[in-house]
């Protein structure tokens, strides 16, 4: 066998060898971040919006379209003693069927459980900007689909008392350190962020929505 052909058998095994080693890593943090919502899941069986039948479990008379009744003596004193990644809310997107567990915070291993909530943006409520957090490649994905949302899509994020619906305006490309794009706004918004291109840290995808409804959840179902 020439030395021409033994490099390029010996190159061969080394780009087998890497692919094997990616696959089986994405394979193995797919799982992680499949049994990590699962755990979270099991921490907050009790709380109904939290399941999957929170979406029809509505008041009917829902009053105002942005209803904060009590906002501050419920959500936001609850969201305020959560721990370090502790289940901090629901989210769900229809248009790319994502309903995950979004923990409080996004550290390394925050993010491993799930989306996390940026711990120095506004919580969702009368003002301000909720920032969240997700991987697109690894440990489950959840925001692996974030780049095909389109404006007017709908994206809800419940807590244990009332569904926050916000509707998609824009989608940017910024640098890791514009951190601008989840700077407080005086109408409510959301603004959802993951590294771009996938596989990448290059830069930041920022879906940006404005806050169109909140619903209290039934009594029945906390």
């Amino acid at each position: 066998m020439s030395r021409r052909q033994l490099w390029l058998r010996a190159a061969s095994n080394v780009l087998l060898g890497l692919a094997l080693g990616l696959v089986s890593y994405y394979g193995l943090t797919t799982l992680l971040g499949a049994r990590a919502q699962s755990e979270l899941q099991d921490e907050v069986e009790t709380v109904r919006a939290y399941t999957s039948e929170a979406p029809d479990v509505l008041l009917e008379d829902a009053g105002s379209a942005l209803d904060f009744t009590d906002w501050d003596i419920e959500d936001e004193p609850y969201w305020r003693a959560l721990d370090q990644g502790a289940v901090f809310a629901r989210i769900v997107i229809p248009s790319i069927e994502l309903d995950a567990l979004v923990v409080n915070g996004v550290s390394t291993a925050d993010l491993r459980r799930g989306p996390g909530w940026i711990d120095w943006t506004d919580l969702p409520g009368p003002t301000g900007t909720c920032g969240i957090s997700g991987h697109r490649t690894t440990y489950g994905a959840p925001f692996a689909r974030i780049g095909e949302l389109e404006p007017g899509d709908t994206i809800d994020v419940y807590s244990p008392y009332r569904r926050y619906r916000y509707e998609v305006t824009t989608a940017l490309v910024v640098l890791p350190h514009q951190t601008e794009v989840v700077e407080p706004t005086e109408h409510p918004s959301l603004t959802l962020t993951a590294c771009h291109p996938p596989y990448s840290a290059r830069y930041r995808l920022a879906v940006q929505a404005e806050l169109i409804e909140v619903q209290r959840v039934t009594e029945s179902s906390r």
